[in-house]
């Protein structure tokens, strides 16, 4: 009983990592959703997503923010911002952690528009 209602807790957390990606969550937030202890929430989002609700968290945004840059014409600093960032320098650094390019560099590869 208790790995059925922690699948359906750890659902619920990537739904709405999912859904809410863009605004600021921590794991307090997450906390407060499922009324689990800190370590139970990482520890079971982990054996059944394969990462820590943060780390979930950052791989949709980097996602995110690729569609935004090959999908769409906005400014870097407004890419950063719709995937969650809170800062565009972050943001290009974690990017260019992920992906060995900046995001610029990257949109400028993934690009099919003149």
């Amino acid at each position: 009983l208790s790995t059925i209602r922690m699948s359906k807790e750890c659902v619920r957390i990537k739904d709405y990592l999912d859904a809410n990606y863009a605004e600021h969550i921590t794991l307090d937030t997450l906390m407060t959703l499922t009324h689990m202890s800190k370590y139970y929430l990482i520890h079971s989002f982990v054996k059944y997503n394969g990462y820590s609700p943060i780390q979930y968290l950052n791989k949709r945004r980097m996602d995110a923010a690729c569609t935004l840059l090959t999908d769409t014409d906005l400014p870097i600093s407004a890419v950063s911002s719709a995937a969650g960032f809170s800062s565009q320098s972050y943001f290009t650094q974690s990017f260019q952690k992920n992906y060995g390019l900046s995001p610029l560099k990257y949109r400028q590869k993934h690009t099919s528009r003149p």
